[in-house]
């Protein structure tokens, strides 16, 4: 009777005890039934590349589209899958990791391409993400300038003194130079005898400074004016302050108003990459 009960109690006693463990299973990183902390390390697919990152990571800046990452379609792993460029995606990753490191959640910060010339595709992945208001936003002289496509601002023209001369009036404040005219103002002090650039025989004007590299960046230089009567570059009553901002395939100039009307010279140069 006794071996009896005890066999009855035997199952009754694993069963209670069984329903107090808790059992976690092995299951892939990043997977759907995973269960995340904060720390927890996570490897990521993307488009075919494996990364790896955190759940604090993916989860810093809240309500966006990669912090519900968990929505995100899966790959035959179970490890989660975004289909973006691997190294665009990384630099994006690369940057948020740096602001969660500073605990930065500010509206003001922004993501920066990794190059000018992959700004568009960024942008498109910075929105899918969901991080739309934290993209870099063109300044309003990369989309209101007046565009210049006159073939006597070029340095190589040849001269032609009854050409009309009041030229840098035409081109003040912000300007973009397009087509006959070249893409950018000679940054260099033009040397050999008799030059005479620009459609004009007697003054011409020169950047004296250092183009922007980073998209949307600006700098300030000067232009400044040289002719036969003053052989000294930047040494003129002329000379202005001028800002150049990079707008990604072309630079936008703000040119001060001068009251001798000297000329400016432009060149077709490739942007800086």
């Amino acid at each position: 009777m006794f071996l009896f009960v005890l066999i009855l109690l035997i199952p009754t006693f694993c069963q209670s005890n069984f329903d107090k463990k808790e059992f976690h299973w092995k299951l892939p990183l990043g997977s759907a039934s995973h269960e995340s902390k904060a720390d927890e390390l996570l490897k990521i697919n993307v488009a075919g590349e494996t990364l790896f990152t955190t759940n604090s990571t993916l989860t810093y800046i809240p309500n966006t589209k990669l912090s519900l990452f968990r929505l995100w379609p899966r790959d035959e792993k179970g490890h989660l899958f975004f289909d973006f460029p691997p190294n665009l995606f990384k630099d994006f990753l690369s940057q948020l990791r740096r602001w969660s490191i500073r605990n930065n959640r500010s509206d003001d910060i922004r993501f920066e391409p990794p190059s000018w010339k992959v700004k568009d595709e960024f942008n498109e992945m910075i929105i899918a993400l969901g991080f739309e208001k934290y993209q870099r936003i063109p300044p309003t002289q990369c989309i209101k300038y007046k565009l210049i496509d006159d073939f006597y601002y070029r340095a190589d023209v040849t001269p032609n003194e009854s050409y009309e001369t009041n030229k840098t009036n035409k081109v003040s404040g912000w300007t973009r130079f397009v087509d006959q005219a070249g893409t950018i103002i000679i940054d260099y002090v033009p040397t050999g005898r008799n030059f005479r650039p620009c459609g004009y025989s007697w003054v011409f004007g020169w950047f004296f400074g250092v183009y922007p590299t980073r998209l949307y960046s600006t700098t300030i230089g000067k232009i400044c004016y040289y002719g036969p009567q003053n052989a000294v570059p930047c040494d003129r009553t002329a000379n202005g302050t001028i800002s150049v901002t990079h707008c990604g395939d072309y630079f936008v100039f703000d040119i001060q108003i001068t009251d001798n009307h000297p000329t400016i010279c432009t060149i077709d140069r490739p942007m800086p990459s």
